[in-house]
């Protein structure tokens, strides 16, 4: 009785650059981080412009984890992201802290005061864009 035998050799250098920041990998994933970002800015709510304009991307790795970002370095944006007021994570009414009322500038330069308002819904627009652009299942927690 005969006996066969297969060899295989692994060039495992090129399989660590492949699944690293460098080859197949890190390629998906600046796609799929690009697509993310490109939905998020259309998802962007738009006053001025400058909350859309300032979304940013970022690619790292080290060794075979290979990690996307998209993010906005606004502060305000957490505030536009997860709401305000009762809307928000807090779930109360904005009051004044330091005043009687609260005062702002309204439509048309308006003053406007108020001894306290709801706050403001949450547009979870870099979720949303996420859900909308990943090849993988993405779901909200």
């Amino acid at each position: 009785m005969s006996s066969s035998r297969v060899r295989i050799d692994l060039d495992e250098a090129a399989i660590a650059h492949d699944l690293g920041v460098d080859g197949r990998v890190g390629d998906l994933v600046r796609q799929v981080t690009a697509d993310v970002a490109a939905a998020a800015q259309r998802r962007a709510p738009v006053v001025n412009g400058q909350l859309r304009a300032s979304i940013r991307t970022s690619v790292t790795g080290t060794g075979t984890a290979v990690t996307g970002e998209v993010y906005t370095p606004l502060e305000y944006a957490r505030y536009v992201h997860e709401g305000t007021g009762i809307y928000g994570p807090a779930r109360r009414p904005i009051r004044p802290v330091r005043a009687n009322a609260l005062s702002w500038r309204g439509p048309g330069g308006r003053r406007v005061f108020a001894a306290e308002v709801r706050g403001q819904r949450p547009n979870p627009f870099l979720l949303d864009a996420l859900m909308e652009a990943s090849p993988w299942p993405v779901t909200r927690s």
